[in-house]
């Protein structure tokens, strides 16, 4: 085995000096995307992220008061323990979950147009994070709406979907004797 530079640079697939040429000119940082493009990219994704939630409960509180089934099933609707008993109940519930996540949807959507405007001024690291407080601000605003639902249905409707009776007496039992 030689260790003669000119037998080394005699393979064509060895050639260290034609290798060194080529590479002299190339920048490795040529391959990446430009970073201003990635930050905005960025931007554009906490814009669109924070617009999902308020979108998606605009249009279940929409399908609950228009599309809901006229009668309790497990497929389609607004299902809780309290307000599947009976088709009184169930309407209610419908209609109450409609209105109430139809309402936070319109609400959350307006809040988040005004946020996703004030994203457009502010550094990218920082409007992510603004969207991040956002996204949080809408579950929890979310499951507060849920809660409140099952918690009026339940005040109002016993487990087998009979209305509650708040302040009246119990009727008297009118049988003979």
């Amino acid at each position: 085995m030689s260790t003669d530079p000119t037998v080394l640079n005699a393979d064509p697939a060895l050639d260290v000096a034609s290798i060194k040429e080529m590479m002299d000119g190339f920048d490795p940082a040529s391959l990446l995307p430009e970073l201003d493009s990635l930050l905005e990219l960025a931007v554009r994704l906490s814009r669109f992220a924070i617009f999902i939630g308020p979108v998606i409960l605009l249009g279940m509180g929409l399908a609950y008061l228009f599309l809901s089934p006229k009668e309790a099933n497990y497929h389609f609707g607004y299902r809780c323990y309290y307000g599947m008993g009976s088709v009184e109940s169930w309407q209610f519930t419908q209609r109450l979950a409609g209105i109430v996540l139809g309402a936070l949807g319109l609400v959350l959507t307006v809040i988040a147009l005004i946020v996703s405007i004030g994203l457009s001024a502010r550094e990218p690291m920082d409007a992510a994070w603004r969207a991040v407080y956002c996204l949080i601000f809408q579950a929890v605003l979310a499951l507060l709406a849920n809660a409140a639902i099952w918690g009026v249905t339940a005040y109002l409707f016993d487990a087998h979907g009979l209305p509650r009776r708040r302040g009246k007496p119990a009727p008297r039992n009118n049988r003979r004797k």
